[in-house]
């Protein structure tokens, strides 16, 4: 059975990623301020994620991504990358937007268009 990787989960797992990478571990509290919802909301989607294998969770000690839950998040970090090259260089977007933008939006965007949007960037002329 495939499990479905739902944009709020990239989107919790990008964050987690974030987090670890500054601070080698995420904190519930932390993953709170940045993605501006509740910590009951948090708490659940914590639970959901270790349920699927995608998170470690150690109360007090904090939360890291496995290896599987690593992947996933890197693929969204790349999509997001990807948009606010496409905003910046393209569109012209000022970067604090396009990266808002991007942070909102990629999750939503299928890889069949964000390999699109990869080749276009390819070939365009600097």
């Amino acid at each position: 059975m495939t499990k479905k990787i739902t944009a709020s989960i990239e989107k919790y797992l990008a964050s987690i990623y974030r987090l670890q990478e500054k601070s080698g571990v995420a904190r519930t509290s932390e993953i709170v301020k940045l993605l501006r919802v509740s910590p009951g909301t948090v708490t659940n989607t914590v639970k959901l994620l270790k349920r699927k294998g995608l998170i470690t969770h150690k109360p007090y000690e904090g939360i890291k991504l496995t290896e599987k839950g690593r992947k996933i998040a890197l693929s969204a970090i790349r999509k997001h990358l990807l948009i606010e090259k496409l905003l910046t260089d393209i569109l012209h977007v000022e970067l604090t937007l396009a990266y808002e933008v991007a942070f909102n939006i990629g999750y939503y965007i299928p890889d069949s268009v964000i390999e699109k949007i990869e080749e276009a960037l390819k070939k365009r002329k600097p």
